[in-house]
């Protein structure tokens, strides 16, 4: 059943002056079921949905929202946390994603991106009621390579990543094999090259990770349309439980 996101998730901010003047606005899905704790579940837009309305992030490309909203379980069982970037700054560098040149910074690449590290870091476990066994992140074009680059930042913190159309540094997939990985492209992508992807897929095999990749050949730039139709995707997402890491 569609859906208007716009009834279901509430404006929300963020700030904190000890790391920055910036103001990170979200739109938050709570459910109406009182529970103990909630799973959590991250969404990053993408390149054109930046801005300061607060609005964009959920309107274009979320239909993955809708079905989780609608879901008969996981509707119940799950906060939703979708923040917006803002029109002049980047979960990861833009350019550098789309020529395939995106390298992993230890620093944060915008004032947004440290804001919410903060965030993730601190701050999402004490305003809402989390557990930290159950959080995912996801995210299309932009925010599928942000969402790489936030597992890079906090290995071990998601409980599974579902990322679409994104990219990654493959010098860092080491730190990626703590969280289960769902990784879907099209060969025909004339926005942001497959390659990594594939290539990433692979390497994470080789070293044991729970990875999946998913290639299309006929989506163009508009992959998350079929990945979001994928049977069983949902199901994965929230199969997925963090686990301690073995010596």
């Amino acid at each position: 059943m569609e859906i208007n996101l716009t009834n279901y998730m509430t404006v929300e901010t963020y700030e904190n002056q000890e790391i920055n003047d910036e103001v990170l606005r979200y739109r938050v899905y709570i459910p109406k079921v009182k529970r103990r704790k909630y799973k959590v579940f991250i969404y990053l837009h993408g390149s054109g949905e930046r801005g300061s309305d607060n609005l964009l992030q959920i309107q274009h490309h979320a239909q993955l929202l809708n079905y989780i909203i609608d879901h008969p379980i996981y509707g119940k069982e799950t906060i939703i946390i979708a923040p917006q970037v803002p029109e002049d700054q980047a979960w990861v560098p833009v350019e550098d994603v789309k020529q395939g040149t995106y390298v992993y910074d230890t620093n944060p690449v915008s004032p947004i991106q440290a804001l919410f590290n903060d965030f993730l870091d601190k701050e999402l476990e004490r305003r809402y009621k989390v557990d930290n066994q159950f959080v995912y992140i996801s995210g299309i074009s932009m925010g599928g390579a942000g969402a790489i680059d936030f597992v890079t930042r906090f290995p071990g913190k998601f409980a599974a990543c579902l990322s679409i159309c994104g990219t990654m540094d493959l010098s860092q997939v080491k730190r990626l094999k703590r969280t289960p990985l769902w990784l879907f492209h099209s060969s025909d992508d004339p926005v942001v090259d497959y390659t990594p992807f594939k290539t990433g897929y692979e390497e994470l095999t080789k070293i044991g990770a729970d990875v999946m990749y998913t290639e299309f050949n006929d989506t163009g730039h508009g992959v998350w349309r079929k990945a979001y139709e994928e049977p069983g995707l949902i199901d994965w997402i929230f199969s997925k439980k963090k686990t301690m890491p073995r010596f």
